[in-house]
């Protein structure tokens, strides 16, 4: 019995006899003075931040002291992307639209998905009770087949099928007609594909992969404001597919955490297209200036083709990769070692930043390498077989 008298609890004294697994989700994210967070890949532009500022500044109380209005926000969207707002769910950021998806369908049982792929689809898969059917590159090439994906998929029972396009580690993106075939298979299988389209604005012509597949009743595009138009800290995202899927997610309150500020940041961005469109081709340009001066500072540092708003490196070796990581940081730039992951034996990721941190980032590499601060060369076969 407990000090209270009452029968003890199989979780201790924890409410609903539910052991916690620690509290594994807590948000723990901290900002050094003067840190430019070049991991993340959030869009950090000078005319964006611009007009985040404007918009703020004028910013209609009403948004702050009444409960949201989504009905103007979602004509937005749909007319953005071409579709009947019934086809739309508005979500606070991408991860709360991934997890309805594991909430509103529980016949699927298993997550078939590239590795490696968005580190929170663990998250999903352990909320959703489903089992993580990882799918490899190709180990010669590290390369991602949608081939290998539908091959998995015809193994094992009905299952949420994961393309992020492009890639959220490497910028691979994959043709229209290869989604195209893809779904299918999926579709076929009696399974749900979900595409997660978070970097897809950087990608020129990018729409027109998904153009044909969003909004089909066996397809659901996600897709985060957070790259795209610089609404990290808003949380902000909208699910695409066909209404009659739409309205699983509706059934559990998709849209309760939306806030009102959120949706008048987002508004203002829709409705400065040809802003944004300068903006994401900018980032392109610097993307390709970035490869190049990392690649001329840093021998042996080879880009690898991309279409988000960062550039992966392979690197001659994990250490090189950690302590460029580590000289990058002590400088005030965050960047991501990608090493150990397959297909990235020895890799860094960093996104783009404005003009002078592309810059930056290329004199500080150049730096390290003229003045020898580089670990004992070493190839990356040695360093995974010592």
């Amino acid at each position: 019995m407990s000090s209270d008298g009452a029968p003890p609890r199989p979780g201790g004294n924890a409410p609903f006899a539910r052991p916690a697994a620690g509290g594994l989700y807590r948000n723990t994210r901290s900002h050094r003075p003067g840190e430019v967070n070049l991991k993340s890949c959030g869009l950090l532009h000078p005319r964006a931040a611009a007009l985040h500022h404007e918009t703020l500044s004028l910013l209609d109380p009403l948004d702050v002291l009444t409960y949201p209005a989504l009905k103007s926000t979602y004509a937005m969207v749909a007319e953005r992307f071409g579709l009947a707002p019934g086809a739309l769910v508005l979500t606070a950021g991408s991860d709360p639209g991934l997890q309805l998806l594991v909430r509103a369908f529980p016949g699927a049982r298993r997550i078939v998905l590239h590795t490696p792929s968005y580190d929170n689809w663990g998250k999903f898969a352990r909320i959703g009770g489903c089992a993580l059917d990882l799918v490899p590159p190709d180990p010669v090439n590290g390369l991602f087949s949608l081939g290998d994906l539908a091959a998995r998929l015809r193994e094992g029972p009905p299952a949420f099928v994961v393309v992020t396009q492009p890639h959220s580690f490497t910028g691979q993106a994959h043709t229209a007609a290869e989604l195209h075939e893809l779904a299918g298979q999926v579709a076929a299988h009696g399974s749900l594909l979900v595409l997660d389209t978070a970097y897809l604005a950087f990608s020129e012509g990018g729409e027109d992969t998904v153009r044909a597949l969003t909004g089909l009743r066996h397809v659901v595009r996600v897709n985060s404001f957070s790259k795209s138009y610089g609404l990290s800290g808003a949380r902000i995202g909208v699910v695409m597919t066909h209404p009659d899927t739409a309205e699983h997610l509706l059934d559990i309150d998709a849209e309760a955490s939306v806030s009102g500020p959120a949706l008048a940041l987002l508004r203002a961005a829709l409705g400065r297209p040809a802003l944004f469109e300068e903006i994401w081709a900018e980032v392109r340009g610097l993307r390709t200036l970035l490869a190049r001066l990392v690649e001329t500072a840093a021998p042996g540092w080879r880009a690898r083709p991309g279409e988000g708003n960062f550039v992966c490196w392979d690197v001659p070796s994990p250490a090189e990769a950690a302590a460029a990581t580590a000289w990058l940081y002590e400088h005030g730039f965050v960047i991501r070692d990608l090493s150990g992951f397959p297909g990235l034996p020895a890799a860094v990721r960093v996104s783009v930043g404005e003009r002078h941190d592309v810059d930056r980032v290329g004199e500080l590499l150049a730096h390290r390498h003229r003045h020898g601060l580089i670990p004992r060369a070493q190839t990356t076969q040695d360093a995974h077989t010592a």
